[in-house]
């Protein structure tokens, strides 16, 4: 059932969504479906003009948080 925090976290992700598309940049978010995955959960941010990884926690491909994806996408 969704509690009315997951939806607050679906809109907000959607809205860096769109952002991050503005400004030429796709957020991914990671398909693990275990959450004992360190990666669940997480996002990662793409450069659409040259399909490479602009952002992302550096231990691997994703691990940013959604406060982190709007920081990067404020910071442009």
């Amino acid at each position: 059932m969704d509690t009315a925090e997951d939806r607050l976290d679906r809109a907000r992700e959607s809205r860096l969504r769109r952002k991050a598309r503005r400004q030429g940049f796709r957020v991914e978010k990671c398909r693990a479906r275990s959450s004992e995955n360190p990666a669940w959960a997480t996002f990662r941010i793409v450069d659409v003009s040259n399909n490479t990884l602009a952002a992302s926690a550096g231990w691997c491909d994703f691990g940013l948080t959604l406060d982190e994806v709007e920081s990067f996408l404020a910071d442009d």
